[in-house]
């Protein structure tokens, strides 16, 4: 008869055999259950919100044009074509004076008698003193008379010449006598000429000096001609 110590030792290691066997699946179990939790799924992020349209801009108001007041608004007559009969006088004047352009119109009148002339004067800013000028009156039989203050130092025997821009006008003038200011040279203009320079741009007057090649010449601007030349009629008639 075998011994039973044997039989028993035969038995305890199947039965711890399967005891192990039993044991392993629990164990597993036991490890996928200790395993850490899957972290939660993250939110779905929220839409993002659609641009808002720009609200239309308003429309800035726009400043009326500023209409460019007429001469007769602002009392500046500018180139009257002609005289349309006698000009009326301002109530209780016996003198009226007038400025076109590079010339002044100057009106005086005493009982019956009215004296118009038309004057350009150029001379030395600095001191003022008036070195020349012309005047013309309104014309008279067809003429127009007038007077040129020329400048000293001047030859007197040849007189001076005329240019209506690029054109020569007349034969010229003599000179007639010298005053405190310059010396003088009578003028007789007919109809054509102060015609003419209604429209001209510029008059030139030519001197000689003594001992010099190249004539003295004073350009005289017509700008205002016409109207001042109008107007002296039109109080003169």
């Amino acid at each position: 008869m075998p011994p039973l110590f044997r039989g028993t030792a035969s038995t305890t290691a199947l039965l711890l055999a399967g005891m192990m066997v039993l044991a392993g699946p629990g164990i597993a179990w036991a490890q996928e259950d200790a395993a850490p939790e899957a972290a939660p799924a993250e939110p779905a992020a929220k839409p993002k919100p659609r641009p808002r349209k720009p609200a239309p801009k308003k429309e800035e108001a726009k400043e009326p044009a500023k209409e460019t007041p007429s001469p007769a608004a602002t009392g500046t007559v500018l180139e009257p074509a002609a005289a349309s009969g006698p000009a009326q006088w301002p109530a209780g004047a016996s003198s009226v004076s007038e400025s076109y352009g590079d010339w002044t119109m100057t009106c005086n009148r005493a009982e019956a008698r009215t004296d118009c002339v038309i004057i350009q004067s150029q001379g030395d800013r600095r001191t003022g003193k008036r070195l020349f000028s012309i005047e013309l009156r309104p014309p008279k039989d067809g003429k127009s008379e007038g007077l040129i203050l020329m400048p000293f130092g001047l030859q007197i025997e040849p007189g001076v010449s005329f240019k209506l821009d690029d054109r020569q006008l007349g034969k010229g003038a003599p000179f007639s006598f010298c005053v405190s200011d310059g010396c003088l040279v009578p003028i007789s203009l007919p109809t054509l000429a102060t015609d003419a320079m209604r429209t001209a741009t510029s008059l030139t007057i030519s001197a000689t000096k003594p001992d010099a090649k190249e004539p003295t010449i004073i350009t005289v601007p017509l700008s205002g001609f016409a109207a001042a030349f109008a107007r002296a009629s039109a109080f003169g008639s």
